[in-house]
C-alpha cells in the first residue's frame, strides 16, 4: 500500500514550515504526521547532505509519494533537483511539486517542466549571488567598510607596531590589547 510524505524545508531558525504543511492540505494530500519531515537547512546544502531529507528517502518505498509546496524546497541548484528527482523516478517515487503547472514531476510533461523550472531557479540563484557581488564591490568603491568592524584604533595599530619593533611578543600585546594574537601581527602589518 503506497504511502504519502512530505518534505519541508526553511532555511532559517525564524522561519516556519507551518505554510508549507498547509498548503499540501489543501491541495488535498492526506499526510499522517509521522511521514511529515521537517528540516531547517540552506537550499544551497545539496538534498543527500540534508540529514531530514536522507532519513525520509530512506523510509520511501515503490509506489510512495513525496510532496513539496516548491521546487527549491529540493535544492536551488538544477543539477542537484535532477540529480534527486532521477533518483526518485528509479526508485519509482512519485515526485509531487504543488506551485508547478505539472504538479507530477515524475511523468514525461512533469520532467519536462521540471527541467525548465529547475533552470529558473538555478539562473535565480546565479543572478542573487552576482546582485550580492556587485553590492559589495559598490560599497568598496565608495569606501564603506564591509564586513567587521576593526578591532583596534588607528593609534592602537601603531603602538603596537612600535612595541613589536622593541621586542614585545604578539601573544603578550594580544592580552594586553584584549585581541587575538593573529589580529595583533595583521595590525602591525596594516599600521599606517
Amino acid at each position: 500500500m503506497s504511502k504519502t510524505f512530505l518534505y519541508a524545508r526553511v532555511s532559517t531558525g525564524d522561519q516556519t514550515t507551518a505554510n508549507q504543511i498547509m498548503l499540501a492540505e489543501k491541495a488535498g494530500y492526506v499526510v499522517a504526521p509521522r511521514h511529515v519531515y521537517e528540516e531547517t537547512i540552506s537550499g544551497t546544502v545539496a538534498a543527500m547532505e540534508r540529514p531530514m531529507f536522507a532519513k525520509l528517502i530512506a523510509k520511501l518505498d515503490e509506489g510512495d509519494k513525496l510532496v513539496v509546496s516548491k521546487l527549491d524546497r529540493l535544492g536551488r541548484s538544477a543539477r542537484d533537483i535532477d540529480a534527486t528527482v532521477a533518483m526518485l523516478r528509479d526508485m519509482k517515487v512519485t515526485v509531487i511539486v504543488l506551485d508547478l503547472p505539472v504538479v507530477e514531476v515524475t511523468s514525461a510533461a512533469g520532467d519536462l517542466v521540471l527541467r525548465m523550472f529547475a533552470a529558473f531557479a538555478q539562473f535565480e540563484r546565479d543572478q542573487l549571488v552576482e546582485r550580492t557581488y556587485a553590492g559589495l564591490a559598490r560599497a568598496k568603491a565608495e569606501g564603506k567598510i564591509a564586513g567587521r568592524p576593526l578591532s583596534l584604533t588607528a593609534a592602537q595599530r601603531a603602538e603596537i607596531k612600535v612595541k613589536l619593533a622593541a621586542g614585545a611578543t604578539a601573544r603578550g600585546l594580544a592580552k594586553e590589547y584584549g585581541v587575538s594574537h593573529p589580529t595583533i601581527t595583521k595590525a602591525a602589518a596594516n599600521a599606517a
